[in-house]
Parts: C-alpha cells; structure tokens; sequence
C-alpha cells in the first residue's frame, strides 16, 4: 500500500479540478499522482415497451463530433445517484420513469480520477418536456431496438463508453438470460 503524504489543488475549474498527490510506499519510494476529480455521474438505459433504447444525439465538443448516447449527466450535491437519473433523464429526453433501477457501476478512468459512474434502466415512463441546463443542446431523439444497438457497439457507432457499457450489462443480465457465461 502506499501512504498520501501531501496534496495540492493545481486547478479548479468550472467543471472539476486536479490535486497533485504526492504518496510513499512501503518500500520507501515516492511518487506524485496527478488525479481528476470532476465528481460522479450517471448514465440511464431507456428501455421502451417495444424493447427499444430511447439515445439522445449531441455535439460533444471536447472530441469534435456528433455522439449518439445515452441520457447522461453529472450528479449535483445532496442528490443520490437515482435522483440524479430521474432528473437528467427528464431534462435530456423528457421521460418521466415510474420504475427506474440501478445496472451497474464502474470508474470511468481509475488511473487519473476517482469519477464514478452509474447506470440506471428506467421502463415504464411517459414523455413531457425536455428541459436542458445551459450548457446542453440535445439534436435529436432516437429510439433504436436492442439487438442493433448491441450490432452498433461492434460496428464501432458509439464514442461514449458508458453507452457501450451500459447495452452491453443490460443485453447479457435481461436479453441473455446469462446463458453465456465468460469462459476463463
């Protein structure tokens, strides 16, 4: 294990900001750990009656492209992970869920943040109205059937990598039925 022995913010932006981490193992060597910290996030799976996945399609600045994804979003202080995907799911696509449940989650980069995020699966909603926070601008909406979602992953279609993980967690626990264990 190693021991943190000081750290220093050396930016703080408006979206997160990075400490520099100076540790010591326990054979004697230090090291500095540059870590990201933007806080932990959520990601929702949509799943319609008709076992469709309900995408949002945004322009993602920082990579210069149109991505299609799924609902997705920061989680604000004070709110749970769920209340969190309750919220940016009606923001991004209108849905309200009555029955939204946890998937999975996972750390997004391990090696430089400590961001987590979570999928939820939210079915049985209605839609309202989409209402988006300054900073987002939602192009369009597009309802796509599992099994070509999951072909879209292997075509390389998606960008997002919580998209991939989240079709790929919900096919093999809900479409699969597990049948198809990993094999070591």
């Amino acid at each position: 294990m190693s021991k943190l022995l000081s750290e220093e913010i050396k930016y703080y932006g408006h979206r997160f900001k990075v400490i520099e981490r100076k540790y010591k193992r326990d054979d004697g060597i230090e090291y500095i750990r540059d870590c990201v910290e933007p806080g932990d996030a959520v990601v929702i799976l949509p799943i319609t009656e008709e076992n469709e996945i309900v995408f949002v399609k945004q322009l993602r600045e920082v990579i210069g492209t149109i991505a299609l994804e799924l609902p997705a979003g920061i989680i604000d202080n004070g709110e749970t992970p769920k209340e969190a995907a309750l919220r940016e799911l009606e923001e991004e696509t209108g849905i309200k869920s009555n029955n939204i449940e946890f998937l999975t989650s996972y750390y997004s980069s391990c090696g430089y943040t400590n961001e987590k995020i979570y999928i939820y699966i939210a079915k049985d909603f209605s839609y309202g109205k989409q209402h988006f926070d300054e900073t987002e601008k939602i192009l369009k909406i597009e309802k796509i059937k599992v099994d070509e979602a999951l072909e879209k992953i292997f075509d390389e279609k998606f960008c997002h990598a919580s998209t991939k993980v989240g079709i790929l967690t919900y096919y093999y626990k809900y479409c699969n039925g597990g049948k198809n264990k990993w094999k070591t």
